[in-house]
């Protein structure tokens, strides 16, 4: 199992997680050393061309890539329809499988007896900082905001996560915003500043991560120069 991370200076750790259902992205998205794991939803499983009941086999590839964690959503919208499907997400891996749940009326209510059982929770699609208290009151592990989305509802999407980040500090929340809906590498940067632990990138965004001119220039001089001394 990966241990993907990196420490931040006070000892937090940020947590970068994959944000796709494509075989093709996932697997050497888990080999780079840096991914702690991989975050779905019924949206990516339609791009990736997966079906309902092919679910199960892509997770437990995903789980055998190396994947720390699985975000995997269920789709009914009433409350026992999410129940009876995350019961099958987490028959799947019930230490590695996080339920997503939309910030429903129906969805607090099946996050709390998921929590109540001892699953571990996402509530997805979080856009405000009541959802963000009730998401705290029900136990839920994570909430997940869609960063691109605030923007596009003419929201300043950076200052409101920043404002969720201190609710949940001034509640001492265990509970970790989960950034998603992320469109530029260096709005990870201003997550972390911000206090946000945990991000999950398209693989594009993922790819660019790693960009530094500088870094290649001095890596080339390096090789160049290890040739000459052989």
């Amino acid at each position: 199992m990966h241990q993907a991370a990196v420490k931040k200076a006070q000892g937090v750790i940020v947590k970068i997680l994959l944000d796709s259902a494509m075989r093709a992205d996932v697997q050497p998205a888990l080999r780079s050393g840096f991914v702690a794991g991989v975050t779905t939803n019924p949206t990516l499983l339609r791009r990736a061309g997966v079906r309902a009941a092919e679910v199960a086999a892509l997770a437990q590839a995903i789980l055998a890539w190396g994947a720390g964690e699985l975000h995997l959503q269920v789709y009914a919208p009433d409350a026992a329809g999410m129940l009876a499907e995350a019961a099958q997400l987490l028959a799947i891996d019930p230490t590695r499988v996080i339920v997503k749940i939309p910030a429903t009326p129906a969805g607090y209510c099946a996050a709390a007896q998921l929590v109540h059982q001892g699953a571990r929770v996402t509530l997805t699609a979080v856009y405000t900082l009541r959802q963000v208290l009730l998401a705290h009151s029900v136990g839920a592990h994570y909430a997940a905001i869609y960063l691109g989305r605030m923007r596009d509802a003419g929201l300043d999407a950076l200052a409101l996560v920043g404002q969720m980040q201190t609710l949940l500090r001034a509640q001492s929340s265990p509970m970790k915003i989960l950034a998603a809906s992320i469109r530029d590498p260096d709005e990870v940067t201003q997550l972390a500043l911000a206090g946000i632990e945990s991000a999950t990138l398209p693989a594009p965004i993922l790819a660019q991560l790693l960009d530094s001119d500088p870094t290649a220039q001095a890596a080339a001089a390096f090789a160049e120069d290890a040739r000459a001394i052989q």
